[in-house]
């Protein structure tokens, strides 16, 4: 899977002419997530790498700086005509924004799916879950963490090459775990390797549960 991160915004509490507030693109394989939206990530976006068709929105809390962007976002991927159903996450509360919000967005013609989590939530992807936890703030808040599932492990292709095994379909057969002509997938395809993890933490003072969801991120 493809992995890799754009920092839309960097700044806090107010933008400043170089920086944008809290913002980050998590780009997984055809997914694309974004780590709260502070005031200007759609200009951003649009400046740097383009305004993508977002899968999903995660929101650490509700101070103004990490979510004001998102009214006009989703007014933009109106006026594109988008279809595909938008989700958007964050603590308990997220539901009550958008009631109250929604004089402003107004109707979309796409569907815009809220979801208030738990802490310790988990939301599944392919590939990949999105985990919610608490951190300390002020407010209500979370963190978030990209854990991908463990991978199997490298396939020696010299190896089995020098065990008799034919290129093509025999190949696949010992990656899947079947034994192919007295060949086991034990000699020719490596120990499973850990998943990838990245660790989003939002505002947060020192705290136990960071430590415990950034072990090896």
């Amino acid at each position: 899977m493809d992995l890799s991160l754009f920092f839309a915004g960097t700044a806090g509490s107010v933008p400043t002419p170089r920086r944008g507030l809290p913002a980050l693109l998590l780009r997984a394989g055809g997914d694309r997530l974004l780590l709260d939206c502070g005031e200007g990530t759609q200009q951003q976006l649009l400046r740097s790498i383009g305004l993508p068709e977002l899968d999903a929105i995660f929101i650490t809390h509700y101070h103004l700086d990490h979510w004001l962007g998102i009214v006009g976002m989703l007014k933009t991927f109106d006026l594109r005509a988008r279809e595909r159903t938008l989700d958007v996450y964050g603590p308990p509360g997220l539901k009550a924004l958008f009631h109250n919000l929604k004089p402003l967005i107004g109707r979309t013609y796409y569907p815009v799916n809220v979801h208030e989590l738990e802490p310790h939530a988990e939301v599944r992807f392919g590939g990949y879950v999105i985990a919610s936890f608490p951190v300390k703030h002020r407010v209500d808040a979370y963190g978030y963490a990209f854990v991908e599932d463990d991978r199997p492990g490298r396939f020696d292709v010299e190896a089995a090459r020098r065990l008799g095994v034919t290129e093509g379909p025999d190949f696949g057969r010992l990656q899947r775990g079947e034994t192919v002509n007295g060949v086991s997938p034990g000699q020719v395809v490596g120990p499973a390797r850990h998943g990838r993890r990245i660790v989003y933490t939002g505002d947060t003072s020192p705290v136990q549960t960071v430590e415990i969801y950034a072990h090896k991120a």
